[in-house]
């Protein structure tokens, strides 16, 4: 009986042993799961928690423009993405399976980065070029199906087949994958993250988002009557008709523009500069001033304007709008330097005599010239603007200039040669413009002094083109360069017959008439400087005054006994010198008949001698 109850009692703790065990493993499964579980839920919630610190940090560098630039960064992912592209071909020869795995995963995760780059860098220009906002959809909806296509699986089916591998190579494509898996759940959640905030980072601009041209030809081509015939004409003729009203109304726009408001503003801006400048405005009349200057380079620019807006409504192939932009750009470039030029030109041309009153050593070839080399350099801007425009390097075209600078130099030699030239004439003042000149071949007056050339009007009406470097190595005889003096001089033939008394007193009164005209110069009526210091140079010579003053019983001559006239009139007009010289010779004849004599002329006395008678 004893034993009974003994076999009973082992039983039930046998059964309780097993039920307890039973308990303790139940209990260590369910906590080790647990833990598990928790775990797993941490590193979630950790994740979560990384990708919303990454993509707050990506929103943050977007309204910092972090992304403006990161070409260098592009061309460094290309370079590594050939290089494995490279890779994967040899491995693939050489049937290494995981080393092409390993290389197609670590591809993937540079091309993620590129796409991934490339839309930020689009988002922050959009940004700045204030796009309306399908545009900000479009780019990242279009990196999204970007990571949706990638095709992950296939990496995910080798790893589930070798996850126990120890090969280091697979240990590194295991890497990659994990690295990659989780960087396509980090770039996804932060598109959908910029997506779903757009606003945070894009300013709302109701104009911009409901009045886009694209927005409106969307709403002409959508209406009932319109739909139909848009999708005929965008079959055949790859335009809606939404795009050709858009089109015909910005050309009768701006063809509005260029005949109505472009004549009101420059009657506006006439007003403002006439009251500035104290000058009386006439509204019948704006000012030629300014309607040179901006009437033709408005109409230029309002149409490159519309030819622009039409170009972006009609053509949809990026890569030609992208050819095309940098010489619209250099277009709107040109204008402005135009408008530079004219304005600079025009305000010189205005007020060159106040500027030339106010400082008398300014010389109008000096201003003209300069005006000449403001003009070229200004045109260099514009075609190094074109060049950096078209991604020209403009580095390498001035390094390949000064490689050649040597054969350019020889090829244009005779130009720099006249250049120089130019400069030494107006630096050496030898001649101004309106001058009378005369040289060894060439005599005339000077037209204008240019870059390269001078040319001269000869007093036959004829035009001469002369290289300056030949004027600069040229005896120049410039009648012009003198402000009171051009020579009278004659002589005076008086008969043997006359009375020496009275040749004597003729010469006085032309003597005494002489130093009274008011035409001649003498030492009482020219004044040129009272200043008795020392000068290097006398300022008469310089200057060109002469007021000599000379009548002198000069010679016996065949047929009469000359008197020497010598004076200088005060004008160098040459008219004017003409009838102060003919004055002068009415004067003289005059006061020979006062004084009882006569004029000689060539004559000749035969005295014929008889012989004497035997």
């Amino acid at each position: 009986m004893l034993d009974i109850i003994r076999k009973i009692i082992q039983g039930i703790n046998t059964m309780l042993k097993f039920i307890l065990n039973i308990i303790f493993v139940y209990l260590f499964l369910f906590s080790t799961s647990y833990a598990t579980e928790n775990k797993n839920n941490q590193d979630i919630e950790e994740q979560i928690n990384l990708n919303n610190e990454y993509a707050r940090t990506i929103l943050k560098n977007l309204n910092n423009d972090f992304y403006l630039n990161i070409n260098d960064e592009t061309e460094t992912l290309n370079r590594e993405i050939n290089y494995l592209q490279s890779k994967i071909a040899i491995n693939k020869k050489q049937k290494n399976d995981f080393a092409v795995l390993r290389d197609e995963t670590e591809k993937e995760i540079l091309t993620l980065n590129k796409k991934f780059n490339y839309t930020l860098s689009r988002l922050t220009n959009y940004i700045h070029e204030y796009k309306e906002k399908e545009l900000f959809y479009e780019i990242i909806d279009k990196n999204i199906d970007f990571i949706n296509n990638i095709n992950i699986d296939k990496f995910t089916k080798v790893y589930e087949e070798n996850k126990d591998n120890q090969n280091p190579i697979f240990l590194n494509f295991y890497n990659n994958y994990t690295q990659l898996y989780n960087l396509i759940n980090k770039q996804l959640f932060s598109l959908n993250y910029l997506k779903n905030n757009i606003s945070k980072y894009r300013k709302t601009n109701f104009f911009i988002d409901e009045f886009n041209i694209q927005n409106i030809i969307k709403k002409v081509d959508s209406q009932k009557y319109i739909k139909y015939a848009s999708n005929i004409t965008n079959h055949y003729l790859n335009i809606t008709v939404g795009e050709f009203l858009v089109v015909i109304f910005i050309i009768l726009f701006f063809r509005l523009i260029n005949t109505k408001i472009i004549n009101i503003l420059i009657k506006y801006v006439s007003k403002i500069t006439s009251v500035l400048t104290n000058n009386h405005y006439d509204s019948s009349n704006p000012s030629n001033f300014v309607k040179d200057i901006l009437n033709k380079p408005l109409i230029l620019i309002l149409y490159t304007f519309s030819i622009q807006i039409s170009v972006l409504i009609l053509v949809d192939n990026t890569l030609l709008i992208s050819q095309i932009t940098p010489w619209i750009n250099t277009i709107y470039m040109a204008v402005f330097t135009w408008i530079v030029y004219k304005i600079l030109d025009n305000s010189i041309s205005t007020y060159a005599q106040t500027l030339l009153e106010t400082y008398p050593n300014v010389r109008k070839e000096m201003i003209v010239f300069i005006l000449r080399i403001f003009k070229i350099i200004l045109i260099l801007i514009v075609i190094l603007f074109l060049f950096s425009q078209l991604g020209i390097d403009i580095k390498a075209i001035a390094a390949s200039l000064g490689v050649g600078g040597i054969a350019i130099a020889l090829a244009s030699k005779d130009t720099l040669a006249n250049f120089f030239g130019s400069l030494n004439i107006m630096t050496d003042n030898s001649f101004s413009q309106g001058d009378w000149i005369k040289t060894s071949s060439i005599e005339g007056t000077v037209v204008d002094i240019r870059m390269r050339t001078t040319r001269i009007r000869t007093f036959d009406n004829a035009l001469i083109t002369v290289p300056n470097s030949e004027l600069a190595n040229a005896h120049i005889m410039n009648w012009s360069k003198r402000i009171i003096g051009r020579r009278i001089k004659m002589s005076i033939g008086i008969t043997y017959e006359c009375k020496m008394e009275d040749i004597v007193n003729l010469k006085k009164d032309i003597y005494d008439m002489l130093k009274n005209h008011k035409d001649i110069a003498t030492e009482d009526n020219t004044v040129f400087d009272d200043n008795k210091k020392f000068d290097v140079i006398k300022h008469e010579d310089l200057k060109g005054v002469k007021k000599t003053l000379l009548v002198y019983i000069d010679e016996y001559a065949n047929s009469s006994i000359n008197i020497l006239i010598y004076c200088f009139s005060k004008s160098p007009d040459w008219e004017e010198w003409l009838k102060t010289k003919e004055d002068v010779i009415i004067k003289i004849s005059e006061l020979v008949h006062k004084n009882n004599c006569e004029f000689a002329y060539p004559a000749q006395t035969i005295h014929i001698k008889r012989d004497k008678e035997i």
